[in-house]
């Protein structure tokens, strides 16, 4: 019989394996609850069409009123009092514009959720009349989500990355302006390194040094994460050692070194640092915020990288299946989760529980590399 244990966070009872589908279970339940609650609200709101003012959605509260103006390192807006509010992009969560289509809200949200399929899909939807007599800047996040979730989707199926990457470098031409900057230049960064243009990924990754405090930790970040790529461990561990000494205490720097010291526990990992590597994850988990999902499901995935490469199965698995039964909610750590579930249970002999986590990994992320790799192995 498998004992599982969880650091951290996770549960420590006796019955660790069944302590942790435990709180999986009361945590989908409240999910279900809450998205009950949100169906019931979007049913009698009326459709988000008739939102009169621009919406700024920050991480210290949310400011309406008219937005006045956007540059890559703020957005502006003036309530009703007539005073202007500068809202930082590194604290923003969301822009919201006043008579955008539906659709297009929807389908940013998708983007942020890490659902950039699903925003193809429906940003497809938006109707030619329902632009007539736009504003610019609905017209410049119409752009931005059709060159981001395409992009995005080319990083996670694999795809061949010159036509993401050709939408990608036209929105940021026409667009130099806009508070969404940032974040497209490490996409096109991202999506250059997957091509071999590694001086010209850099370049774009630079861009991102421009802005906050917490774009010069994710710039620098950036680039050891495609030094990652290429299996070259102890530069990319010289450049994420950059990005956690960048001089910044903020809290959007503090989230961007947090996902950079799991960048650092991977190049450890290639170096046969393993003791090292967990430590520096476990160190993670303890200062993230139990709401941070996509943060802790990300360093739960590392922590079984860790512990699948110093021999420790069991370890291993329990750290993937808090990933699946409680922070599933992040698509690319989620499959990855899977795909080393399907490993680990095939080799701990328990053929069913592995065909489980695979028939979830093809149906929940089929296009996923994840997905492939699985299929590549079986075929």
């Amino acid at each position: 019989m498998i004992r599982l244990s969880v650091p951290g966070r996770a549960p420590s009872a006796s019955n660790r394996h069944a302590g942790t589908a435990g709180v999986a279970a009361g945590r989908c339940a409240c999910r279900v609850v809450v998205s009950g609650v949100a169906l019931l609200i979007a049913a009698t709101a009326g459709p988000a069409l008739a939102q009169s003012t621009d919406r700024v959605v920050a991480t210290d509260g949310t400011f309406t009123g008219k937005i006045t103006a956007v540059t890559p390192n703020e957005v502006q807006i003036e309530d009703r009092a007539g005073e202007i509010r500068r809202v930082a992009v590194d604290r923003i969560r969301d822009v919201q514009f006043a008579g955008e289509p539906q659709s297009l809200r929807s389908a940013r949200g998708m983007l942020s959720r890490g659902r950039a399929a699903e925003a193809l899909e429906e940003i497809a939807k938006v109707e030619a009349a329902e632009l007539d007599g736009a504003e610019p800047t609905v017209l410049a996040d119409m752009d931005y989500v059709k060159a981001v979730a395409a992009g995005r989707v080319a990083l996670v199926t694999g795809a061949d990355p010159r036509d993401a990457g050709r939408l990608v470098n036209d929105f940021l031409q026409k667009h130099p302006e806009s508070h969404h900057l940032y974040d497209v230049q490490e996409l096109l960064g991202d999506l250059l390194a997957r091509a071999g243009r590694a001086d010209n990924a850099l370049a774009a990754y630079s861009q991102m040094a421009k802005g906050p405090p917490a774009f010069k930790v994710r710039a620098a970040a950036a680039k050891a994460r495609m030094l990652l790529d290429q299996q070259k461990h102890r530069e990319a561990l010289a450049e994420f050692d950059a990005a956690l000494a960048v001089d910044a205490g903020d809290e959007a720097s503090g989230a961007q070194k947090r996902a950079a010291a799991l960048g650092r526990a991977r190049s450890l990992i290639g170096l046969g640092r393993h003791d090292d590597a967990i430590g520096v994850v476990t160190t993670v988990i303890d200062q993230s915020d139990p709401e941070e999902g996509d943060a802790l499901a990300a360093a739960y995935d590392t922590l079984g990288v860790a512990y699948r490469s110093a021999g420790r199965d069991q370890d291993a698995l329990i750290a993937f299946l808090t990933v699946d039964l409680v922070y599933n909610g992040s698509p690319e750590a989620h499959a990855e989760a899977l795909w080393n579930l399907v490993e680990l249970w095939e080799r701990a002999r328990n053929p069913e529980r592995a065909r489980e986590a695979r028939a979830t990994l093809d149906a929940s992320y089929p296009g996923s590399r994840w997905a492939k790799q699985a299929a590549g192995k079986s075929s």
